[in-house]
């Protein structure tokens, strides 16, 4: 058979290897500090997966993503779409008001969940989300998360049943109905997973991730997160540092590394603060208690100030982090 034969039977379906080069998505930003860790960010049509304890972070940073993937620009006459999928019904006003510059226009940033006489099921959750992965390109949908995703015969049947882990057969085929049309159709899936207790006899690890084995396999950017440390100013906790290992990356930053991301409550992920902390280490803003910004003609004290700052200040933030971006090699979007 010739490669027109090929063509002729299948369409068009040989490609050259550059073509996957030259035609690279573009990388949907989160914040300084793990921008720099993934390599620039998640690339659009990506499978994006968080794991970790409770309280975290792992929701105001899936969060966050959509925030920035509304950012990033589509080919002409189309619109990124954002579905958020409020599995665990746990997403609070709070959540999405405390994430500074999330559109929430109906029309860009809808959620999915169960309302009063309609609780959905972990199939139909998975049937809604696997046609808008097909139907609507350049959408970004948020699973917040498989492991609460529960089978109908969970839901309708008694709660002393007994069913070992009933749903990871449809997210397993869900995976692989998904896996080949992400990249197609530039669609960036945010997956979020719970920790569980490890009870395998002679388990090294106390807790394991409560996922399925598909999914492992198919995640092509992956943080594990590991602990939460308190921001205080003064007496009162304003945030939380949230210390993530990069398991996966998709791009040519190697996985591996230890990072920490910000969140300053009420206002999302604190970029300015992440970029401080980067910028102090770099010596490009030097100080310690008393710092000094380049191109700022006042010294500003501490961290928590000069972040402050920053968000005061949205032209001193784009030029510190041009500056920090191009010191380590990498596009400042």
């Amino acid at each position: 058979m010739t490669r027109e034969d090929i063509i002729k039977e299948y369409g068009d379906i040989l490609h050259s290897a550059d073509s996957i080069i030259d035609n690279a998505p573009p990388l949907i930003s989160i914040s300084p500090k793990l921008d720099i860790a993934l390599g620039g960010g998640v690339p659009e049509g990506s499978l994006f997966m968080m794991t970790g304890p409770e309280k975290i972070g792992k929701t105001i940073l899936a969060l966050q993503v959509c925030k920035n993937a509304q950012k990033v620009v589509v080919p002409e006459g189309e619109k990124r779409k954002i579905y958020y999928g409020n599995i665990e019904g746990r997403l609070k006003a709070r959540d999405i008001r405390g994430v500074h510059g999330l559109d929430r226009n109906p029309e860009l940033f809808e959620v999915i969940g169960s309302r009063k006489g309609n609780i959905l099921t972990g199939e139909k959750y998975l049937s809604a989300f696997d046609k808008i992965i097909y139907n609507e390109p350049h959408s970004v949908v948020v699973i917040d998360s498989f492991s609460a995703l529960a089978a109908e015969r969970e839901i309708v049947g008694e709660i002393v049943d007994s069913d070992v882990a009933p749903m990871h057969k449809f997210v397993a085929k869900f995976t692989r109905r998904f896996a080949n049309v992400l990249p197609i159709n530039r669609v960036t899936l945010v997956g979020i997973t719970h920790l569980m207790a490890n009870i395998a006899f002679g388990a090294k690890k106390t807790k394991v991730e409560k996922t399925s084995n598909a999914l492992k396999y198919a995640q092509d950017v992956k943080l594990w997160g590991t602990h939460k440390i308190p921001i205080k100013k003064g007496d009162t906790q304003i945030g939380q540092e949230a210390h993530w290992i990069v398991e996966n990356t998709a791009t040519d930053t190697p996985p591996g590394q230890k990072v920490t991301s910000i969140i300053k409550y009420g206002r999302g992920i604190w970029e300015e603060y992440e970029l401080i902390t980067v910028a102090k280490d770099f010596g490009i803003v030097e100080g310690a208690g008393w710092m000094t910004i380049p191109g700022v003609d006042k010294k500003i004290q501490g961290l928590v100030g000069a972040a402050t700052y920053l968000e005061e200040n949205p032209s001193a933030y784009s030029d510190l982090k041009s500056t920090v971006f191009e010191m380590v090699g990498l596009e400042c979007g």
